[in-house]
């Protein structure tokens, strides 16, 4: 399709049909099901790192989905790809609601990894580009705040059905929402009505865009920056709910939390959103690191008084690394092949977030506590931070020589 403004209505009808889609998978999976860990933990007498290995097992997962849905939408629409994930989702939430032993649990969180993949951050940037020729750092953020949306409503609300309802039947209710908003996603991600060669549904290649010149240094760095920044948070997040109950907090009170957090990841997503269209990307991303490591450090103290500041920086700097870790790479590798090449970064964001997980519940069943295990996460997060300004100081210094070159 011939690409419109940034400002072209049906662009952001997509951005619409892709919050949707977001609110409702990211958070269902997220953020909804880990409600479900203390109800799992009694059922199953299992320990909390072998519970955790779920989460790590599903992340690789959406990891490698990633990946293959990168190389998949050179031959089917993305938003073929989205609409499978929603029929996808429905089955794998009744089939939980059957599980009898965490290896079914291991199993159907393999299948929760490509739900969350099939309207993951590859389909985001993919359409994001192909719809925008402007603003596109900020349509990105809007379409990504979805995660943020899902993740501020669905804690409070299973918490509270927990208590009218077994977590069978929740699950098993649960799985109505997908088909209940299939239409209006399919009527939303719908293709424009004015394409430039065809009138098939398969994208054309993604149109040669400047990118930021690339040297061994440059992709070394966003590997280190973006492998610490997802260990660490996501490490963060998918324990946060238990971290919280064991420093005192009631299971309303943790799920309040985890409202807070990501209720502010939904305001900073939109916000950097603006921010980096108007002071810059790589500029506002590092401040996004600092954020989240000051957020980081204070929830390592395990202290009530500290929790809820603590939060909220996490909420607020997690914001802003996810989406613009997403910009940053999709800069950097634009081209014909980036969705390839961004499915790789998936995988790399997987393994860590993974890592993350699991390393954080191993560290509380050897230890007794999340201390040791978020220490490790912040520093990891310390680390992302010098490397992402290093990488900025490094793109700038390539830039400049591009620019000084001989046309």
């Amino acid at each position: 399709m011939t690409m419109q403004s940034g400002t072209d209505r049906r662009g952001w009808t997509l951005v619409c049909g892709l919050l949707l889609v977001m609110t409702i998978c990211h958070g269902t999976i997220s953020s909804g099901l880990p409600t479900l860990d203390k109800a799992l933990l009694a059922e199953l007498g299992i320990s909390r790192g072998d519970l955790k290995l779920r989460e790590t097992i599903f992340l690789i997962s959406s990891g490698l989905a990633g990946l293959g849905i990168g190389i998949l939408t050179r031959y089917i629409a993305p938003r073929r790809v989205v609409i499978a994930g929603l029929l996808l989702l429905a089955a794998t939430l009744y089939a939980y609601s059957k599980a009898a032993t965490i290896g079914q649990i291991y199993a159907l969180y393999m299948l929760f990894g490509l739900c969350f993949a099939s309207s993951h951050v590859v389909i985001i940037v993919l359409l994001i580009r192909e719809r925008f020729e402007t603003r596109r750092a900020f349509a990105t953020s809007v379409a990504l705040s979805g995660t943020s949306i899902g993740a501020s409503l669905f804690p409070p609300l299973m918490v509270l059905a927990q208590e009218h309802m077994s977590w069978r039947h929740l699950l098993a209710s649960l799985a109505v929402v997908p088909l209940l908003i299939l239409p209006l996603a399919a009527f939303l991600l719908r293709p424009p009505s004015r394409p430039v060669a065809a009138t098939s549904d398969v994208p054309p290649p993604t149109a040669p865009t400047t990118s930021t010149p690339r040297s061994r240094l440059g992709i070394a760095l966003l590997i280190v920056a973006t492998f610490g920044t997802f260990f660490g948070s996501t490490a963060f997040l998918l324990n946060l709910f238990l971290h919280l109950q064991d420093i005192g907090l009631t299971a309303r009170t943790a799920a309040g939390g985890m409202t807070v957090v990501f209720t502010l990841g939904l305001i900073g997503k939109v916000l950097v959103g603006a921010a980096a269209e108007r002071w810059g990307v790589q500029a506002v991303w590092s401040t996004q690191h600092a954020l989240l490591l000051g957020g980081a450090v204070l929830l390592t103290l395990s202290k009530p008084a500290f929790a809820w500041p603590g939060l909220m920086l996490l909420g607020l700097g997690w914001a802003g690394c996810y989406v613009l870790t997403q910009v940053v790479i999709a800069d950097f590798f634009a081209g014909p092949k980036l969705g390839q090449l961004t499915g790789w970064f998936i995988v790399l964001e997987a393994v860590g977030s993974g890592s993350g997980v699991w390393t954080a519940g191993l560290f509380y069943d050897r230890f007794g506590s999340y201390g040791p295990g978020f220490a490790l996460c912040s520093t990891l997060i310390a680390i992302a931070l010098v490397a992402g300004l290093l990488f900025r100081r490094e793109a700038m210094s390539l830039r400049r020589k591009a620019a000084m070159a001989p046309a």
